[in-house]
């Protein structure tokens, strides 16, 4: 029974020295994180700031990955002094890390976000982005080739069916009865042919041309405001981080003063000095 309610205690009495040695300690708890935060918030003010310019406009997947590509990046790297600083590869995976693009598959919306240590530089970004995936969007080569075909192919498609129509009207007028209705009928299926060969002109003209500034929901913005760093947040966690590493440091070193209090534990104390003293090259300090 006497050894039994030993333990609890043991146990109390552990848990006096614990707030024995918070509330000593506390003035360096609580000063010495404030002191560090409001540090690290006033240091926060002199760190490179990031700017942010959003731009958006209509377009899918496509525009994406023309964005993002090696033929517009490149360029732009050149431009910014990228390129002379390091490898190509380098270059485009830097101006990378200050661009982001997402597309809303659903209302075919593309998101592009661009970030400088200026604001003039971040809107600068994101417009010579945009002027280089409207030229790159535009066919070449063969693709032109045969999208000039297809654009030949249907102004020809709808001269022709004008000109049948045209036929077919003055048959309309000399026509009666079952034969002026399938008269009708021809003209009218002639009519839809235009129709369709006018789309098509439309959609391949479009393709010839390729991106320009009428796509654009929102041009390119001047942000007055940086995105990072963000001050509050780095001062909460340095003091924080502070505070934990000052907790672990108050703990150890009461549990070392106990320990050398102890005569079982005083050697085990004397060598570790001695050990740390041999590890900073301090032999022969006493």
């Amino acid at each position: 029974m006497t050894e039994l309610s030993h333990y609890p205690e043991e146990d109390e009495i552990s848990l006096l020295d614990l707030l024995q040695t918070l509330v000593e300690n506390l003035r360096l708890l609580v000063i010495g994180p404030l002191t560090v935060g409001l540090l690290s918030l006033a240091g926060a003010s002199f760190w490179p700031k990031t700017y942010e310019s959003t731009a958006v406009l209509q377009a899918d997947q496509t525009t994406a990955s023309i964005m993002l590509s090696a033929a517009v990046l490149d360029p732009i790297a050149a431009s910014l002094g990228y390129s002379s600083q390091m490898t190509v590869d380098d270059a485009r995976l830097k101006l990378k890390e200050q661009i982001k693009v997402s597309v809303n598959a659903k209302d075919k919306f593309l998101t592009l976000t661009a970030q400088a240590n200026s604001p003039q530089a971040a809107q600068a970004l994101a417009q010579s982005l945009l002027t280089q995936t409207f030229v790159q969007s535009r066919p070449r080569g063969s693709e032109k080739m045969r999208l000039e075909k297809q654009l030949a192919q249907a102004q020809t498609r709808e001269k022709e069916a004008r000109e049948a129509a045209e036929r077919l009207t003055i048959k309309l007028d000399k026509a009666s009865g079952e034969q002026s209705l399938s008269v009708a009928q021809g003209y009218g299926q002639l009519m839809g042919v235009v129709k369709e060969a006018q789309n098509s002109q439309i959609e391949f003209e479009r393709q010839l041309q390729g991106l320009d500034a009428s796509v654009l929901i929102q041009e390119a913005t001047l942000p007055n405001k940086h995105v990072a760093p963000k001050r509050s947040l780095t001062a909460v966690i340095a003091a924080l981080a502070t505070g934990f590493a000052l907790l672990l440091f108050v703990f150890v070193r009461q549990a070392l003063r106990n320990a050398g209090q102890n005569p079982e534990s005083a050697p085990k104390i004397h060598a570790l000095k001695a050990a740390w003293r041999k590890a900073l090259g301090r032999n022969n300090v006493a």
